[in-house]
């Protein structure tokens, strides 16, 4: 990711326990996958890009689920897609829940572990944890491409929506969680006070009562941003590194694995209160956007 403000090829894809989904074993062996040096650290259109984009399509498949690519090219005419599966609600009038994390890092030796394999890994542990369930909102599965050339993947989808934006209720971000311990805690940024998820996010937050979360805050350069333009409400799950961000030293070894692994469970039990919960979320976007104080 390109670090935020805030205000205010191909390897073998590895196993996963679905009774398990935020094993921290099995989500270092996600990270380590996408982030293997024979990836190159997946910049938009190498050939790492490609590989990577199939672990994430092999795993959602196995899930059950219909991955599709959207292709496009970015600003410097690199070819690369987005990865969406869709897990349907049983009330479509109720709304769309979208959970997303970038799929590209710099390349050239820049492997990018925690940016972004970590946030993809965490966003196919949720996919793993609720794909066998009914939830009532369609949930949405996103890997976006070119984040690091300026979050060009979720704005192309944004302009080339493949749903019906003014449905979507929440976009939950998953960028850099994998450093817990460089600052001792996860941000949770786009919790305002008056919007439902911060409700939500707190009430699960007591089934993790020694992890630090940060809460609220306005926050930029990621990939909720081309949606927080539409008026759509967001979580931003990340954690600082301060000594590897963007550096050939964001590799899998250097992950803290244990917080990870709750900062997943944590972000997948918002995203389960999202798709089920009885409110009008819709009435709430319309009402409140994403800045509600």
């Amino acid at each position: 990711m390109r670090w935020p403000l805030v205000l205010g090829l191909l390897v073998a894809a590895p196993a996963h326990a679905d009774d398990k989904p935020y094993d921290p074993a099995g989500l270092k062996a996600q990270v380590a996958a996408l982030a293997d040096p024979a990836l190159d650290g997946r910049a938009a259109g190498s050939e790492g890009d490609g590989a990577g984009r199939a672990l994430i399509s092999e795993r959602l498949k196995a899930l059950g689920l219909t991955p599709t690519e959207q292709a496009f090219t970015d600003d410097a005419g690199h070819a690369t897609a987005n990865i969406l599966a869709t897990l349907a609600g049983s009330d479509p009038d109720a709304g769309i829940v979208i959970v997303g994390a970038h799929h590209d890092h710099l390349g050239k030796k820049h492997l990018g572990a925690n940016d972004n394999a970590s946030g993809v890994a965490a966003m196919l542990a949720i996919a793993t944890a609720l794909h066998d369930q009914a939830p009532r909102r369609t949930i949405v599965f996103a890997a976006w491409g070119a984040e690091e050339r300026g979050e060009l993947g979720s704005a192309y989808f944004v302009a080339h929506p493949t749903i019906e934006l003014d449905k979507v209720v929440e976009y939950v971000n998953l960028d850099m969680v994998g450093s817990y311990s460089s600052r001792g805690f996860v941000a949770a940024m786009g919790t305002f006070k008056k919007l439902p998820a911060r409700t939500m996010l707190e009430a699960g937050m007591k089934a993790f009562p020694k992890l630090s979360v940060g809460i609220g805050g306005r926050a930029e350069r990621s990939d909720h941003e081309a949606f927080c333009e539409q008026g759509i409400p967001y979580v931003f799950f990340w954690t600082p590194d301060a000594r590897c961000y963007h550096e050939t030293c964001d590799t899998t070894d250097k992950l803290d694995t244990a917080h990870m692994a709750q900062i997943a469970a944590l972000a997948g039990d918002l995203v389960e209160r999202l798709a089920d919960s009885k409110l009008d979320l819709l009435a709430s976007r319309g009402k409140l956007g994403c800045f509600a104080r």
